[in-house]
């Protein structure tokens, strides 16, 4: 991703994920790409297993109400039942952003991550998604 308008005219906040990012770039950790459920949303998850954080980014997804709804981003892990993911925790997507970075962190460890969901959930997110409002999803290495 170049430093586009995007992320040089952003909020320090966004600034800041912006260059952690393209230094966990530089360490070759694990990238997954997606398109979103609609037409026009893209974005990636980059992952550092050995640290259990890592980035995600995302495009043309909507707007999103706080008091409504939050998108809750979840980490399939090969060594976990898939039926219950792990909680890459809760974000909003700001209005008048078209692109966002939003730093992630697991609520648990991760021993093989295998897949990226993103969802939609009640304020606060959920312990385990119900999968009916899935956004985004992709496969590790994608």
């Amino acid at each position: 991703m170049d430093p586009d308008a995007a992320w040089t005219t952003a909020p320090l906040g966004q600034w800041r994920a912006y260059w952690a990012r393209e230094r966990m770039l530089e360490s070759s950790p694990l990238l997954a790409r997606w398109d979103g459920a609609d037409a026009g949303q893209q974005g990636d998850v980059v992952w550092d297993n050995e640290h259990q954080r890592g980035f995600l980014v995302l495009r043309g997804f909507v707007p999103n109400e706080p008091s409504r709804a939050q998108y809750q981003l979840w980490i399939f892990d090969d060594a976990r039942d898939d039926r219950y993911p792990v909680n890459g925790g809760v974000f909003d997507l700001p209005q008048g952003r078209d692109a966002v970075i939003v730093p992630v962190a697991s609520s648990v460890r991760v021993a093989r991550p295998a897949a990226f969901a993103v969802t939609v959930e009640p304020p606060g997110g959920v312990v385990v998604p119900d999968r009916s409002k899935v956004v985004a999803f992709a496969r590790a290495g994608s």
